[in-house]
């Protein structure tokens, strides 16, 4: 697609997530929104460029149907995948506080999945570490660590831990807080034998960066037990995470 027919096609669909346009529009724009950022080129910095970051994070407002607030949230993924400059026009519109908010106990699972999905993303790469710090102050740290809870979905607890392994990222601040609201002890209990392979590598991989550098998590991966776990997942027959 041309440079310019690209950035017309962009323009177009932002315009259609204008706030009072009916949830199917808003959904179907967003969708496209979010493929067209999947593959390399420009989309990324065309959907910012036309105000489509601002108007994606509109529409997580709670009083938006879930539909739209789950597409949203895929397509803000999507937008801040190796581009520090929509991670942090995100945060600077109130994305983080707004994309934290679709994480609330007993909220829908797609809405949480894409959620922790969108955190992650904005977490990886950043490197002045604004993002991590204002997933942290927004609550968002508590808020990955509920979701690991037995009672999530699998897959939620995948994105969960996945968010919090990237918010680790050079950031010994988080490390301490992910400790204090009891994410390491709730790492581990991922790696209970039995569960689900993915599920454990997503925790093993989230304990790695945790633990880094940080001796004060290191100790508590071992008091809670985390040592044991992992070298139990090196048994003969079980998944290698």
């Amino acid at each position: 697609m041309a440079k310019g027919s690209a950035r017309a096609r962009v323009a177009a669909l932002v315009r259609r997530l204008a706030p009072g346009g009916s949830a199917a529009e808003q959904v179907e724009a967003a969708h496209a929104l979010a493929r067209l950022c999947s593959g390399k080129g420009p989309n990324r910095e065309y959907v910012r460029s036309r105000g489509g970051v601002m108007a994606l994070v509109g529409l997580l407002a709670p009083g938006s149907p879930d539909a739209v607030r789950e597409r949203a949230a895929v397509a803000l993924s999507q937008a801040c995948i190796d581009n520090e400059q929509n991670q942090d026009g995100i945060r600077e519109c109130g994305g983080i506080a707004a994309l934290v908010g679709l994480l609330a106990p007993g909220g829908p699972v797609a809405v949480q999945w894409q959620g922790a999905g969108a955190l992650s993303n904005l977490c990886r790469g950043n490197g002045q570490n604004l993002c991590r710090d204002s997933v942290r102050e927004c609550g968002g740290v508590g808020a990955l660590v509920g979701l690991l809870a037995p009672g999530s979905p699998a897959t939620v607890r995948e994105r969960a831990a996945g968010a919090l392994g990237g918010l680790c990222i050079n950031n010994e601040e988080n490390e301490d807080h992910i400790r204090e609201c009891g994410g390491v002890a709730a790492l581990v209990g991922l790696l209970a034998p039995g569960g689900a392979p993915a599920l454990q590598q997503c925790a093993a991989s989230a304990l790695l960066n945790v633990g880094a550098l940080n001796t004060h998590n290191q100790d508590c991966i071992r008091e809670c037990g985390g040592i044991a776990a992992l070298v139990g997942l090196l048994a003969p027959g079980i998944y290698r995470v």
